[in-house]
């Protein structure tokens, strides 16, 4: 056993605390990562996202109808009858990637009411699986644990992997078989401060991480969500610019009608 000096006794303190900060902040990384992006997305997508789409459709189909307006006027200009099939081309053409925005955000809005409508665990098993992940990633983190042999580093994947898909009784199971390890023995002053001054860079490292990622969607709408009043007045305003679209979507309809029953004028000798 190691005789502690005060300094190698205030060095094990450090140690220890950098040790559980380490564990607390890559845990809420992680979490952010891997649980609350995914949640956060989802109630954007469906409280606020679905409007959106809705707002940007009626927007494409007046361009489209402004386009197709701009090909008949072609015609017209020319007096001739408009090539109907050559027109809707162009518009296929043209309007492609719109389209498969169209359906892609369309996509990801249903995935997301799927996402919601499928539960959560209790309030209880989320406790207990976090505290559990910390645990695990305390004695089983390279960071923390240069030395973890490649068994352990397999366990702390297989860790991760569980973590993700909320399997709690696999990380439970992960952190009984830690119990069979061996207890680590005392480190020299000199080892003790390289290990500190490592954990020291990574706890930077990490808060400057989650800091960067508190100012990027959807973390940064995350109170915004959790606001009904926000909610309700967002909601609000997109309702009166889906509203004002589709008045201006109307008079494109009726003016494309006009257009289409349109005859070119009877050529004068």
């Amino acid at each position: 056993m190691i005789d502690l000096t005060p300094e190698h006794k205030i060095l094990h303190m450090q140690y220890d605390i950098l040790k559980k900060e380490f564990t607390e902040l890559f845990a809420q990384k992680n979490d952010m990562l891997t649980q609350e992006e995914q949640v956060l997305i989802a109630l954007y997508l469906t409280v606020i996202g679905q409007k959106q789409h809705q707002k940007y459709c009626l927007s494409v189909e007046i361009k489209m109808m402004t386009q197709r307006i701009s090909l008949y006027q072609a015609y017209f200009n020319r007096n001739e009858y408009p090539d109907i099939a050559l027109i809707e081309k162009k518009m296929e053409n043209q309007f492609a990637e719109f389209q498969k925005k169209i359906a892609d955000e369309a996509k990801r809005i249903a995935i997301a009411k799927e996402f919601l409508k499928e539960g959560f665990l209790s309030e209880g098993d989320v406790k207990k699986l976090k505290d559990v992940y910390r645990q695990i990633v305390k004695r089983l983190h390279p960071d923390i644990n240069p030395n973890v042999t490649e068994a352990e580093k397999d366990l702390f994947v297989k860790a991760q992997s569980a973590y993700d898909l909320c399997d709690l009784i696999t990380l439970n199971a992960i952190l009984l078989s830690l119990d069979s390890l061996a207890p680590g023995t005392d480190m020299e002053p000199t080892d003790l401060k390289a290990k500190v001054d490592a954990l020291q860079k990574h706890v930077s490292k990490l808060k400057t991480q989650i800091d960067n990622l508190e100012k990027q969607f959807p973390f940064t709408f995350r109170e915004k969500l959790a606001d009904e009043s926000w909610v309700e007045t967002e909601r609000a305003q997109l309702d009166t610019d889906i509203e004002a679209l589709n008045i201006e979507k109307n008079k494109y309809i009726d003016y494309l009608k006009l257009l289409e029953e349109w005859k070119p004028s009877p050529l004068t000798p």
